[in-house]
């Protein structure tokens, strides 16, 4: 029912609800918002379409404003008060506006909270929120696209991980057709549903996705994803300054099989380094005392999930691609030559790089190992094997990184002759032959001496820890 006070001398009441404003409190009346093409002020004062009483609610709260996205009219809330309203228990702060959704807790100050809902969506046929889903809750990491805050499953209490999108552009801003935008958002449906339909052991789960428009001119995309509590393969690497020879063979496999599930379903990742490498750790403890490979002391079993594969379809493929350049520790030469024709062979130059990374602690690629430049050197194919690092690493580890590395995406490795390398069945017994001498003049030429080890630390840590695409 409408409160007594919240219809004026303007009577609102002719107009048809759009929505309602369920109060959380028994002793405060619910509210009709109704449908006027100027919109709603809330508020203290007399002179306000609605008004609601608390010692702590301005004269002008806020104000309700139509708007129409995707052909269906919501709500703009905008905050005009000095002691603040709040959305999702978020502040909004003087002046801000925010698209409401069937759902929503608003907070008029701290003295009057409601439950908002659109009137349709009563009758239990408006398609579902992110937010009835999902509860938000701690911030995880942040990036130039997208920030990634864990959640709760408000059925199951299940925690996941929700990579939250920076507003896009809908159809509706006026940059190019509607056909266009519709073919846009077409193909990003189908992408999404091929992501969803992802399953295997060494990638992390896609479990939902939601599309919440913010206004009439934008939307954010919510990515809802397993969980994987052990952190990067990155930090991993910088702890141990490089990983063992075997312990690299046991997450290397484990990153290939996942590699070669997307490539059969002609998925490319793009952007495979040891920040999108997550590890699912399980302690050793006395139900699993013997361990599953060659990890540390403390640990029963390191399980390999790829991250933040298909991540171009959503942030845009020119921008992916202009970032992506912007840190070529680990870009394909093919990707520095403005080849938009991608290929899975983009993915086993990165892997490539990876694996190079894990074994010595630090990337085959850099200005430091120059002249020539970074640049250059990626597109040239040119890099070494540095004494002391590689002297007791197995040439046939060698030989992979080298078909992996080639410049060329038709001489380079595919996915399936990666697995099929024999450094994966070579035991430790197994006397090396030396295929350096087959490696080319160019693998001789740089040794230690031209490096300090320090140096390509430091710029390992540096480069890594720009997370362009978190």
């Amino acid at each position: 029912m409408v409160d007594a006070q919240s219809i004026p001398k303007r009577q609102v009441h002719k107009y048809e609800p759009i929505a309602k404003l369920f109060s959380v409190k028994p002793d405060q009346p619910h509210l009709l918002i109704p449908k006027i093409p100027r919109g709603i002020v809330v508020g203290r004062s007399s002179t306000c379409d609605i008004k609601i009483s608390g010692s702590d609610v301005s004269s002008k709260h806020c104000q309700f404003t139509l708007t129409n996205t995707s052909g269906k009219e919501y709500l703009l809330l905008t905050d005009t008060s000095t002691n603040g309203t709040s959305v999702n228990g978020e502040l909004l702060g003087k002046g801000i506006s925010a698209l409401l959704r069937s759902g929503d807790k608003i907070s008029f100050a701290r003295t009057s909270t409601y439950i908002f809902r659109y009137v349709g969506d009563e009758l239990g046929n408006a398609k579902k929120s992110f937010f009835d889903d999902y509860i938000l809750q701690n911030q995880l990491g942040t990036g130039h696209y997208a920030v990634v805050k864990e959640a709760r499953d408000r059925t199951t209490g299940d925690i996941v991980a929700v990579k939250i999108f920076h507003p896009n552009k809908t159809k509706s801003s006026g940059n190019g057709g509607a056909n266009d935008g519709g073919g846009e958002e077409a193909k990003l449906r189908q992408e999404m549903n091929l992501l969803l339909s992802t399953n295997h052991p060494n990638i992390v789960r896609f479990i939902s996705h939601y599309v919440e428009p913010i206004n009439e001119f934008s939307s954010t995309t919510y990515l809802v994803l397993e969980k994987v509590n052990s952190g990067e393969l990155f930090q991993r690497i910088v702890n141990k300054l490089k990983l063992g020879q075997e312990e690299t063979k046991a997450i290397y496999k484990q990153l290939l099989s996942g590699l070669q599930y997307l490539h059969d379903k002609n998925i490319i990742h793009r952007d495979i380094k040891p920040e999108n490498v997550l590890l699912d750790i399980t302690p050793r403890s006395a139900a699993h005392p013997i361990q599953t490979g060659p990890w540390d002391e403390n640990e029963y079993d390191v399980r390999v999930k790829i991250a933040d594969f298909g991540l171009a379809k959503f942030i845009g493929e020119l921008k992916f691609t202009n970032t992506l350049c912007g840190t070529p520790a680990y870009v394909a030469p093919e990707v520095l030559n403005n080849n938009s024709n991608y290929t899975t062979k983009v993915d086993i130059w990165l892997a490539g790089v990876l694996l190079y990374v894990c074994l010595c602690g630090f990337p085959p690629f850099s200005d430091e190992l120059g002249p020539p430049s970074m640049r250059d050197q990626i597109l040239q194919g040119k890099f070494a094997f540095y004494s002391p690092y590689w002297d007791e690493i197995k040439d046939s580890a060698l030989d992979l990184i080298s078909n992996l590395l080639l410049v060329d995406p038709l001489q380079r490795f595919d996915i399936s002759q990666s697995c099929e390398h024999f450094w994966f069945s070579e035991s430790d017994d197994d006397m090396s032959q030396d295929l350096l001498s087959s490696l080319g003049a160019d693998y001789l030429q740089r040794q230690a001496s031209l490096i300090d080890p320090t140096t390509l630390k430091q710029r390992f840590t540096s480069e890594l820890n720009f997370q362009e695409y978190t």
